[in-house]
């Protein structure tokens, strides 16, 4: 549902994402994850289209979000890392938007929002709610109508704990409609929860790619559910040391991705 090749980006000299390659299947979650400035942000904008790549592509559901940008948003949800969205627009005007680009009956989205605790808000302009309501208002929307494939960047920024569970279980819901989830982020625990896949980004380059049984392995580190310390935390500092180490490169695939 989600098909990079050789996608990257660069602005001026700088790179910004090497050549990546990857494969999201239908009903997979896969998560990116690395240091500030690792791209994670970067490979999501250029999937959704909001940043043309240097070069390479992205397809979702087979349709390229640069020759057939609308043939391939209308099959995404994309949840920034910020609303993107004027905070002086009204959540119900925003549901009503949303849901007429979707093609689905703004009663859908309306249901949405108020599945997300946010009933009584709809008159509400977003600037008077939480950043906390807000996220949840976009995620709600973001995975509203004929969704195939669900991006989303650091989607717990701004939750509490309660929220963080709330996109948890929006994540698993999304697998199990089929969905291919791809989604960023530095809590590790969700990523250890969630993805089936995990690729290590560091200073643009991908630098791991695999299950976390696979990264364990490379890492050196055993998995154990009972460790005082999650080992996903010391898998990843390992991982992310060896990226940023002068010519070493790890490529760890699993079926598709490359």
């Amino acid at each position: 549902m989600i098909r990079l090749e050789e996608l990257h980006k660069s602005y001026g000299g700088r790179l910004a994402l090497a050549p990546l390659s990857l494969d999201v299947a239908a009903g997979e979650v896969v998560a990116l994850v690395g240091p500030n400035g690792a791209g994670k942000s970067t490979t999501l904008r250029a999937i959704a289209g909001i940043i043309r790549p240097t070069g390479g592509r992205a397809l979702i559901g087979g349709r390229d979000v640069v020759t057939d940008p609308v043939g391939a948003r209308v099959q995404l949800g994309y949840l920034s890392q910020r609303a993107g969205v004027p905070l002086g627009t009204v959540v119900g005007d925003l549901a009503r938007l949303v849901a007429s680009v979707r093609g689905v009956p703004a009663a859908e989205a309306e249901a949405a929002v108020a599945a997300a605790g946010l009933a009584g808000r709809l008159d509400a302009p977003l600037a008077e709610l939480s950043g906390g309501q807000r996220q949840r208002v976009m995620l709600a929307l973001a995975v509203l109508g004929p969704v195939v494939a669900l991006l989303l960047d650091e989607p717990s920024i701004s939750l509490d704990s309660e929220g963080s569970e709330e996109v948890r279980e929006a994540i698993r819901a999304a697998r199990e409609r089929g969905t291919a989830v791809l989604f960023a982020s530095h809590h590790l625990s969700d990523v250890a929860a969630l993805a089936d896949r995990i690729v290590v980004l560091v200073q643009g380059r991908a630098v791991a790619q695999g299950t976390l049984a696979e990264l364990s392995e490379a890492a050196g580190v055993p998995w154990s559910l009972e460790a005082i310390e999650p080992p996903i935390e010391r898998i990843y500092r390992v991982l992310v040391a060896r990226g940023r180490s002068a010519g070493h490169r790890l490529t760890l695939v699993r079926g598709s991705a490359a």
